[in-house]
């Protein structure tokens, strides 16, 4: 059975069903009386009114509704073909037969060209009925239709409506990078005036910063891991944005892939995270404060002392020499803790390495104490053979502060702070639980002898601005903090605790693999060497510059001083000889070091440059100043100055 036949059986079966509301125009009561006769004897259950003339059939139709009209070609005042001009104009598109005695070829063209649906001659009313079905079956088909494509109108514009209010960014673009349509939202983004605009863009060389950046968020859409990726763009005005992307590929979009991409703007929310951060360290410091007080005034006490045995022994050579070994070591213990001071407090954007986190909680163990008083014991237990973690240090520094700090304020009388490493291996069943990929890990636990909380406590803790502290003692972030940067890491956190029996933290950070370490060679001591060049010192500080020209001169050197930027340009200007190196502070009051050299090394293109500085956070553009220049971090031992110096001069790579 063909589709045709099913279709005209459920038609039939319909028209059995349903009461058919016909209008027959004919003035010959025979003639209706015929055609109704017909429709009925073929099992048609229709309902019929008549109308003689032009004027009651427009009454008619404009009065009622009728699912077919019936019409005769002549009558006295009017014609079928009048008729059927008449609804079509009228924007009436019920299904019209003509009933006629005669119609010739071209006539009955021209009726169906007006919009008769069919015609019937009144010789061969046997083809009424079945004329009858399949006009009220063609006209169900156009209903259908019309409604089907007065869905998809809707539905396009719903569309439409919904992309170009949508708050996010909204593009799609083919493999190669070419923007195929932008909603609004993205191009207000981008900061374009139009679609256009941005439609002229090819993603990756005017959008993407990094160009391997596309592909990792092409790679990931493929993957269809619905998973989201971060990425730093290029606004029309130069800024950067960061974004975050996720879409799909297009099915069927034929031999060149098309992928549709939704894009957030998350710049103000990722500076927002970054004050958060830096709020975190800041805080920390301040709780820092006291503890690097009390030391400094150790280290203080040592040095005043030992000067002032000096000076009654200095008669003695070994007590003499003593004394200065034990000054010495107080100032390196010194700017070792202003080192690692300023390198925690620092504000910075997030930088992975591969990194020994055991090292890291070495170096870190230095001042744990300082953080958190003499009443609470600092344990470490570093497991061995750990593998090398990929992170941003100052955020791993950040966490174990932070968790530090919570678990100090857990022991107000005082208590013992573990901190533990230890590699381990997770199979697919215990990876799945723990909601973590399988592989190998690190897992660092913090762990308290403090007073605990409960599970509903425990529920809430990395919520931020949380806090179970007393009003003015907690900003609610220090948890949330960890977190967050655990998660940003493809890590893992979790915490055990009970009333009474202290709290532990376990993080899991995914092993780095084979990739290599980032680590700083240890320079090889060698003896100071002399010199006979000529060098200019630019330093504010009077007594740093007094000491540094007399060094420099007991080593061979020449030396012009100066205590500011515009006598530093002074003496290029007027000093007769050649001044082969400048030796400057970046920070001074009115000229900055780099402005001093760039303004010096135009003077005199020969002179090598290096800057001094006790800013570790200030960026200095070396390159601006040309390529013989270099860096030396505050504080620094004369005889490292004395490397530094001669290793510019004669050309050797030497780092700060």
């Amino acid at each position: 059975m063909t589709r045709n036949n099913v279709a005209e059986i459920a038609q039939h079966r319909l028209t059995l069903e349903k009461s058919i509301a016909v209008l027959h125009l004919e003035d010959n009561p025979a003639d209706a009386q015929l055609c109704l006769y017909k429709l009925r004897s073929e099992g048609l259950n229709v309902k019929v009114d008549n109308a003689r003339t032009g004027k009651e059939f427009r009454q008619k139709v404009e009065s009622g509704a009728y699912d077919l009209i019936l019409g005769d070609y002549r009558l006295p005042d009017w014609s079928g073909l009048d008729a059927v001009h008449w609804l079509r104009t009228s924007n009436v598109n019920t299904p019209f037969i003509l009933v006629t005695g005669t119609l010739g070829d071209e006539l009955a063209v021209e009726c169906i060209k007006r919009g008769a649906t069919d015609y019937v001659l009144k010789e061969k009313l046997d083809r009424l009925p079945l004329a009858v079905r399949r006009a009220l079956q063609e006209q169900r088909v156009r209903e259908e239709r019309d409604s089907a494509e007065r869905e998809l109108v809707r539905q396009v514009e719903q569309f439409r409506s919904v992309v170009n209010g949508a708050p996010y960014g909204i593009y799609r673009a083919d493999s190669e990078g070419n923007i195929l349509m932008a909603n609004p939202a993205l191009v207000a983004m981008l900061g374009y005036g139009s679609e256009e605009e941005v439609r002229r863009l090819n993603s990756v060389r005017d959008i993407f910063l990094d160009r391997h950046a596309r592909e990792q968020a092409l790679a990931q859409i493929q993957n269809e891991s619905g998973s989201a990726s971060e990425h730093r763009w290029r606004r029309k005005d130069a800024k950067e944005i960061v974004v975050r992307l996720a879409g799909r590929k297009l099915e069927n979009s034929g031999s060149c892939a098309i992928y549709e991409v939704f894009a957030e703007d998350i710049t103000a929310q990722r500076n927002l995270e970054q004050q958060f951060l830096q709020a975190q360290k800041m805080e920390a410091v301040g709780r820092l404060s006291g503890g690097v007080a009390h030391d400094f005034n150790n280290l203080l006490m040592i040095i005043s002392s030992c000067l002032e045995l000096w000076q009654h022994e200095k008669t003695d050579p070994e007590k003499a020499a003593k004394y200065v070994r034990q000054i010495r070591e107080a100032t390196s213990m010194a700017g070792f803790v202003v080192r690692q001071l300023l390198t925690f407090s620092r504000k910075q954007m997030m930088e992975r390495q591969v990194v020994d986190l055991n090292s890291v909680l070495k170096d870190l163990s230095k001042m744990l104490p300082r953080l958190l008083g003499e009443d609470i014991e600092v344990v470490m237990a570093p497991g061995s053979d750990l593998q090398k973690i990929e992170v941003d240090r100052g955020n791993i520094e950040q966490v174990v502060m932070n968790l530090a700090v919570n678990a100090r304020d857990a022991m107000p009388a005082g208590g013992k702070l573990i901190i533990r490493t230890a590699g381990v291996n997770f199979g697919r069943a215990d990876g799945d639980a723990m909601k973590l990929e399988p592989g190998h890990y690190v897992k660092l636990s913090v762990s308290d002898t403090g007073i605990g909380m409960d599970e509903e406590t425990q529920k809430r803790i990395f919520e931020p601005f949380f806090t179970t502290k007393e009003q003015g003692k907690g900003t609610g972030l220090g948890l949330a903090t960890v977190s967050s940067i655990v998660k940003q890491n493809a890590g893992g956190i979790f915490v055990h605790s009970r009333i009474g029996q202290g709290t532990n933290f376990e993080l899991y950070f995914p092993a780095a693999g084979a990739r290599k370490e980032i680590t700083e060679t240890p320079k090889p001591v060698r003896p100071a060497e002399r010199g006979t060049e000529t060098v200019l010192v630019v330093e504010d500080e009077a007594a740093l510059r007094a000491i540094t020209t007399e060094y420099l001169e007991s080593q061979g050197y020449t030396v012009l001083a100066a205590g500011n930027g515009v006598g530093a340009l002074d003496i290029c200007r007027n000093h007769p000889g050649p001044v082969h190196l400048l030796l400057t502070d970046v920070v001074m009051p009115g000229l900055s070091g780099p402005e001093v050299a760039q303004a010096a090394v135009a003077m005199r293109p020969e002179m090598r440059v290096i800057y001094v500085s006790g800013y570790i956070d200030r960026q200095i553009d070396l390159a601006a100043v040309g390529a013989s220049t270099t860096f030396l971090q505050k504080p620094y031992g004369l005889v490292d100055l004395n490397h530094k110096i001669r290793g510019v001069l004669t050309g050797e790579r030497l780092t700060a």
